[in-house]
């Protein structure tokens, strides 16, 4: 077999590889909590802890958009984020919240919220050890709510 031949085979197999490995997994949860945790310690912070209840707030967060067909912070009816979190019994000292429509490869979707200030900041910030993740589709269309919160006191104030 001639060198070109080998060359254009080996290209071939390594073209066939690299793209099969660069397939994106499926959007869930999971996948969601190892980028944000990957992105954390990039940064030395540490790892949060996926939360029952703050899954059940995302999920009922997440619910309630798309049946009331909206996307935002605040809902039609004048729901905070912080409305789901206290009313699924999530007593916290600090919380925060992150959504996205449209995503389903979660490389995607964390990019994004890297790229994006305040989703960013909710991603990085040292106050947050909790998130809950909630996934939905409405309309052929992924509607992610992500939930951050602590219940420990990270603060102090000096005498």
């Amino acid at each position: 077999m001639n060198s070109k031949l080998k060359f254009g085979f080996l290209l071939g197999f390594l073209t066939l590889t690299m793209s099969l490995s660069m397939k994106s997994e499926p959007l869930t949860s999971r996948a969601i909590l190892d980028l944000v945790n990957a992105d954390r310690s990039l940064h030395g912070l540490s790892k949060l802890t996926l939360n029952p209840t703050l899954n059940l707030a995302a999920l009922a967060k997440a619910e309630d958009m798309s049946s009331d067909n909206y996307f935002a912070h605040t809902s039609p009816d004048g729901e905070t984020p912080w409305h789901w979190i206290t009313s699924m019994g999530y007593d916290y000292t600090y919380a925060g919240e992150n959504l996205a429509e449209g995503y389903s490869d979660p490389l995607e979707l964390e990019k994004s919220w890297m790229e994006s200030e305040p989703h960013r900041a909710n991603i990085l910030s040292p106050y947050y050890s909790d998130v809950g993740l909630a996934i939905v589709t409405r309309n052929n269309t992924n509607l992610v709510v992500q939930l951050f919160g602590s219940r420990d006191q990270k603060l102090t104030l000096s005498q």
